[in-house]
């Protein structure tokens, strides 16, 4: 899983929590020195279940087997972050916190986007002028999507309206 712009570990913590083993990746310095402190076992090569990485979300090598992304980035990066991870042969789904007329948008415009749950202004700090909603990417089909989804990956896909649907194996 990676968490690109993962600042202080808003969503790294919850992330570790849940078992997942996580790829943060940040520019800032500085939040580079406090999710190492948060995470301690978090260096480079560690093989813990967090992995810190100083670097720019825009062109931090992303990984060639298929991942997962959860990201809160600076949402002066968000219409680059899209692209680069709709080109991107591995992914499997990308959840990124975006502006709420920004996934509409995108959901509108990317057959291969769709919207999550909603996100309050107040859950920022400081507060956002308006309230965020998830935008789902899902990624290309896998190569062997036959065999089901990869663990970790939810059974619903969302539709360009951002309902939820089963895929047709399950209805």
């Amino acid at each position: 899983m990676l968490d690109l712009g993962a600042g202080s570990g808003a969503l790294t913590a919850p992330l570790l929590a849940a078992g997942a083993r996580v790829l943060a990746v940040e520019l800032h310095p500085g939040r580079v020195e406090q999710l190492l402190r948060r995470f301690p076992a978090g260096g480079p090569g560690s093989g813990a279940a967090v992995e810190v990485r100083r670097g720019d979300l825009l062109t931090t090598p992303l990984p060639q087997a298929p991942y997962r992304v959860v990201a809160n980035p600076p949402w002066s990066l968000l219409e680059s972050l899209r692209e680069r991870l709709l080109r991107s042969p591995s992914l499997i789904r990308a959840d990124i916190v975006v502006p709420r007329w920004v996934a509409r948008k995108w959901a509108r415009q990317y057959p291969r986007i769709g919207i999550g749950g909603s996100v309050p202004r107040e859950a920022f700090c400081p507060s956002a002028p308006a309230g965020a909603a998830v935008a789902i990417v899902i990624g290309r089909r896998p190569p062997n999507a036959d065999a089901g989804p990869p663990p970790g990956h939810d059974e619903l896909s969302p539709r360009r309206d951002g309902r939820r649907i089963a895929p047709a194996a399950a209805r």
